[in-house]
């Protein structure tokens, strides 16, 4: 009676030792990733598909990114997604930041969804050796891979969003959902027991297991750091020199001869509406003030404060390009300036960062004009 019990202990052990690690915890990771998975493959999509200034197909229909950023009118979509950051410059080639998001989505679903795929198949070939078979069956090495990619996308996440928010003065529906999806991965990979705690009884090595996560989360910081200091920093020199067009909209098919057609001159779009007696007078005023308005021309912002001030308007106001690859571009003067994003009033010599309506700039101009 008691072999058997011990018998069928024994038999037991090998079965119990390989079950899956945490497999809950392996399901939600992978249901939050394939979220990301679904909105980064989308953004590559649109990516490619769609011109950085109206969001408009060939046949002329409007993108889901254009739909719902226009409907936000504190978001900018367009000028973040087809803008100077939105690309991890490396040489010549640039690659959309929302391709390399897919790849790390992707990678970590693989990480927390195929352990448990095949368990089985590690149930019938686990080790004889029991130290050796509880370290492979509760992951450790999966585990270390699962939280340095985590951290990874998290820190990157964090960098890309104080750039568009500090340097581009930018809001940005996507970027803070897909910020949001891997802010809970890494969340969830340190506190939800992927790295285990002194006392978590696990059959494994645990101070070893800790310092390899350690490791693996320092490393995934600099890495993140290195690619957002990389991106920041290549931006106004080095980005796509050698790409005829659309040089800034950093899409992966910025070469082919369909996407370069699109942005030809690198000219901003024609101003559509008439000025009004509002505007005129402001513009009168604006120019007496020696006012200017810094721009790039893949930005939308900068299109939709021409259009508020219409066409008369603002042939009386001087336009700065600002984007290296823009027609007639002063990047040069913009640097000196300082311009902290687009579009930006000079006004009496100070800086106004950010789209303003026709009395938001009358307000400007007669408290700059009250100082004199």
């Amino acid at each position: 009676m008691n072999d058997n019990q011990s018998s069928s202990s024994s038999s037991s052990s090998p079965s119990s030792s390989t079950a899956c690690w945490n497999p809950n915890l392996r399901k939600t990771i992978a249901a939050i990733s394939s979220l990301g998975i679904l909105e980064t493959a989308y953004l590559t999509y649109d990516k490619l598909q769609y011109t950085s200034s109206g969001g408009k197909n060939n046949s002329g229909g409007a993108s889901l990114i254009t739909a719902l950023c226009s409907s936000n009118q504190g978001s900018a979509c367009n000028d973040v997604l087809h803008g100077p950051y939105a690309s991890l410059h490396i040489g010549t080639l640039d690659i959309p930041l929302s391709v390399l998001g897919m790849m790390a989505y992707t990678m970590v679903f693989a990480l927390a969804i195929f352990p448990m795929l095949f368990n089985e198949t590690n149930e019938q070939t686990s080790s004889s050796s029991s130290s050796s078979s509880s370290s492979s069956n509760n992951g450790g090495q999966n585990r270390i891979a699962l939280l340095g990619i985590t951290t990874l996308m998290a820190s990157f996440s964090v960098y890309l969003v104080s750039l568009i928010i500090g340097v581009l003065h930018a809001s940005c529906l996507f970027c803070f959902l897909s910020e949001g999806f891997s802010l809970s991965l890494a969340g969830l990979s340190w506190f939800g027991g992927v790295l285990p705690g002194s006392s978590s009884g696990e059959e494994v090595d645990v101070s070893e297991l800790r310092k390899s996560g350690m490791t693996a989360g320092a490393s995934s910081v600099g890495l993140a750091t290195v690619m957002a200091l990389g991106i920041f920093l290549t931006v106004d020199d080095t980005t796509a020199s050698t790409m005829p067009s659309a040089a800034s909209s950093g899409t992966l098919l910025a070469s082919t001869s369909k996407t370069a057609a699109r942005f030809e001159e690198n000219v901003p779009p024609a101003i559509t509406t008439t000025s009004s007696k509002a505007a005129l007078a402001l513009a009168a005023d604006l120019k007496s003030l020696d006012a200017r308005m810094f721009g790039a021309f893949w930005c939308s912002h900068c299109y939709d404060q021409k259009q508020v001030l219409g066409y008369e308007a603002m042939q009386t106001i001087p336009y700065i390009e600002c984007d290296r690859e823009g027609f007639n571009s002063k990047r040069d003067f913009c640097k000196e300036k300082d311009v902290p994003g687009y579009p930006t009033w000079e006004i009496g010599g100070k800086l106004f960062p950010g789209e303003r309506s026709v009395e938001e700039l009358r307000e400007m101009v007669d408290e700059v004009m009250s100082s004199k």
